[in-house]
């Protein structure tokens, strides 16, 4: 049955841990009358609605402090809405910060030796027992901390000059680079040192021409510009290799891995969430720009144009819920967003009194992540889909 053809379209429940309570929204096809009634069922962990000859029910986020009949509120038309209690026990679970997040396939949980295989053919990129060992790289700001801790550090002012910083290995002016037989592991990314991959071509940004190596994709181009990277089994764009870096980065949601304890494969989404919340972490600002870090190219070759930004600002970074049109409790966050031209992004990152954070992103993810929030946009109650001139959605999190 078609949802526009429902009694009861639809239902979407939130947990608002902060002030203890689930919020239920139910939209009807027709307006509530006196075959509507609502009832707390399973323990309080589930909601059944029925209108005109039809019920239809909801597992609750959270359970609750009702267990009966809940009243249909009054004037409420074809729109449902209840706040309903929660015990401090269910709060307490979901509880979560910004530095507690789980990373999606840290260094830990990926095995010694495991391969790194395409998630589109299988083919294996880095073979296995080929990486030693995983080590996790540190945080987007650790080089400007280390450096304003040497600067600043009491008696010790003579050492804080880059050159001696650098000679540490953790200046601002340094990079890490790819380790042979080393895997390092980011929120969105592995990297490699070139020689453990095998089976990738390589492009230049503005090209779709193919080349087996990086060095012959660099020829005669600017460095600095990172390279795409694609399996050249099924020619799926799996990464970017970064001049500066000497480093191959293979996107997590583009391969596969042997990890310690059974895991999905994260999305590319899941991966964008995990990278705002260690950036509202890292920076205390809650609104990013999310742009294109290369140039598409068509199947053709030709250049197309970049695809517009995501202007993100996160209203929740711990968001718990569940609905009729998916399946199960879901955790995410709940972000506005609206679609902006690059160089309306690029003055917002560069202004001083913003506090708009710059990620980049492949395009592709970009475009995904554009998709995903629309569909969870119709998740939400019309009332609350849009604020102002930005849309409401939800990016789910990795659990």
């Amino acid at each position: 049955m078609a949802q526009s053809d429902t009694a009861v379209r639809s239902i979407y429940a939130e947990l608002l841990s902060n002030i203890r309570q689930v919020s239920v929204r139910a939209t009807l096809s027709s307006p509530s009358d006196a075959t509507t009634k609502a009832e707390i069922l399973d323990d309080a962990r589930r909601i059944q609605i029925h209108h005109q000859g039809e019920v239809r029910a909801l597992d609750l986020p959270a359970s609750v402090l009702v267990r009966s009949t809940i009243p249909i509120p009054e004037n409420s038309s074809q729109d449902l809405a209840w706040r309903l209690p929660v015990p401090a026990t269910e709060t307490h679970l979901t509880r979560f910060s910004a530095e507690n997040q789980s990373v999606p396939w840290s260094s830990t949980d990926v095995k010694i030796g495991s391969c790194i295989s395409c998630r589109h053919c299988s083919h294996n990129i880095v073979q296995p027992g080929r990486i030693k060992s995983w080590k996790d790289l540190p945080s987007e700001n650790w080089a400007e901390m280390m450096e304003f801790w040497h600067c600043h550090k009491p008696h010790d002012h003579e050492h804080h000059d880059g050159e001696n910083l650098s000679k540490r290995g953790y200046g601002a002016n340094s990079a890490i680079t790819a380790q042979p037989e080393v895997g390092f592991v980011d929120l969105t990314s592995f990297l490699f040192s070139e020689a453990d991959c095998d089976g990738l071509s390589f492009s230049r940004p503005d090209s779709d021409t193919s080349f087996d190596t990086s060095k012959e994709a660099i020829d005669g181009t600017d460095p600095v510009r990172p390279l795409r990277i694609f399996c050249k089994t099924c020619r799926a764009e799996v990464g970017i290799y970064n001049a500066l870096a000497v480093s191959v980065t293979l996107f997590k949601w583009q391969v596969t891995c042997e990890t310690g304890s059974p895991s999905q494969s994260p999305s590319s989404s899941e991966c964008l969430a995990a990278t705002l919340i260690a950036t509202i972490s890292r920076s205390g600002s809650s609104k990013s720009v999310v742009a294109s870090h290369t140039l598409d190219t068509t199947p053709e070759g030709t250049r197309s144009e970049l695809p517009q930004s995501l202007h993100l600002w996160v209203l929740n970074a711990n968001v718990v819920y569940s609905s009729t049109m998916r399946e199960g409790r879901r955790t995410a966050i709940k972000v506005l967003y609206q679609d902006i031209d690059i160089e309306e992004g690029n003055k917002l990152v560069d202004s001083m009194t913003s506090g708009v954070q710059e990620i980049s992103f492949p395009g592709a993810a970009i475009s995904t992540a554009r998709q995903i929030l629309r569909e969870s946009n119709s998740l939400l109650p019309v009332s609350e889909r849009l604020f102002q001139q930005w849309h409401v959605g939800l990016l789910e999190r990795w659990k």
